[in-house]
């Protein structure tokens, strides 16, 4: 596997090693180290696989740092022995597909998203053109492609002449919630206190603004919102400069091991999700359903995907994400009525195990089953025939 992310926050990429692995594979994890001190100190969840940590200086642009992995990516690969290359995004692809082919072994490619069509592409279109080509000239070289909505497939199907690309959702392992106030005790939050819970990237236009603007009409709770990103500063500047910071609260970034007890101490889950890019737009992000599996009752998008499930499963309410008065509203109805909110929080708890792991990683299997059919790979027998696509009752 290849990957440019940060391991210690990819809950996608350790769930897929997992599997793989709980399969008979062994897995090399060739990823970016990109500490300040070239010492990455991984989760010990790690320690099972065979990862290979490249220091990409944090400090550096991206234009300069992704030829610098790449380059890098691709000497380790070469003394790699490995019946098959999974690169996880397009940002790993290049040095997966090079590798596969002088190997002459199968690629996989699993993009976790609609990579050409992100916010932070909107506007940019010499960078945006680079990509595009990138992948246009690299994703035929794929023997299987992987996406995580079927929107997404669908766009990557039409636009390259795919014949199929499985669909392998970002839903979490199963379960259960745990009594937490690990959110209260870290900020000092009355215990009455509702709290509302964004946890994530901090991308560029995602719509995290706009909360924070809605908060203003909020007073009676607390927005936390947890996780790291490019807009931070801009953010916090956004709190103070509103008056919001009694209002509206900063946590890091936090390890996927200990992400649950942080979910389970919030009371609604916001999945606010702009349309700023059809990669945004077709999306199904984790944390939707990391809220339902902690019982939160949930405010969503009205993105396609994410409605769909809010709606099917009535684990919450969905709301334009571009309309800071609707924001307001909805979250001070759903803050006022606790009875409410136990009622999302019911609909959320029946509906989450049907949106776990172990149920979709059947279907990553079936990808790995699927080459061992023409490729002598290690791989166990996998029942495809009962995946279900969503929430059943």
């Amino acid at each position: 596997m290849v990957v440019f992310g940060d391991l210690s926050f990819d809950f996608r990429v350790y769930r897929e090693a997992i599997a793989l692995r709980e399969a008979g594979h062994k897995i090399t994890i060739v990823a970016s180290d990109r500490s300040p001190d070239r010492g990455q100190m991984l989760p010990e969840v790690w320690e099972v696989f065979d990862v290979r940590l490249i220091w990409v200086n944090p400090a550096t642009s991206l234009r300069v740092s992704y030829p610098f992995f790449w380059l890098r990516a691709y000497r380790v690969l070469r003394q790699v022995t490995a019946d098959v290359f999974h690169a996880h995004d397009l940002d790993s692809l290049w040095p997966a597909a090079i590798a596969a082919r002088q190997r002459r072994v199968p690629l996989v490619y699993d993009s976790h998203e609609l990579w050409t069509e992100q916010a932070s592409l909107v506007g940019r279109r010499f960078i945006r053109a680079f990509w595009c080509w990138l992948e246009k000239h690299l994703i035929s070289r794929a023997d299987r492609t992987i996406a995580v909505s079927r929107s997404i497939g669908d766009i990557l199907i039409k636009r390259y002449g795919l014949g199929d690309v499985t669909i392998v959702r970002n839903l979490p392992p199963s379960r259960n919630p745990v009594k937490s106030n690990r959110i209260r005790r870290e900020l000092r939050l009355a215990k009455d206190r509702v709290i509302l819970l964004y946890q994530g990237g901090f991308l560029t236009d995602n719509g995290l603004s706009e909360q924070i603007s809605a908060m203003a009409t909020v007073e009676s709770a607390a927005l936390v919102l947890i996780g790291s990103g490019p807009v931070e500063e801009q953010l916090r500047r956004q709190v103070t400069d509103s008056g919001l910071a009694d209002r509206v609260f900063f946590l890091p970034r936090v390890p996927f091991p200990e992400l649950h007890e942080y979910t389970c101490s919030a009371d609604i889950g916001l999945c606010l999700i702009k349309p700023s890019g059809n990669s945004f737009y077709f999306s199904l992000p984790n944390k939707l359903f990391e809220y339902m599996q902690a019982g939160l009752a949930v405010l969503a998008c009205t993105s396609p995907e994410i409605r769909a499930v809010v709606e099917e499963t009535e684990a919450g309410e969905v709301v334009d994400p571009e309309n800071v008065e609707a924001i307001g509203r909805h979250l001070r109805a759903l803050i006022a009525d606790a009875d409410l909110r136990a009622r999302y929080s019911a609909a959320a708890l029946k509906a989450a195990p049907f949106y776990s792991w172990e149920r979709e990683a059947e279907r990553l299997l079936s990808v790995y089953s699927s080459l061992a059919d023409s490729h002598s790979l290690t791989h166990s027998h996998t029942h495809t025939h009962s995946l279900d696509r969503g929430w059943r009752p």
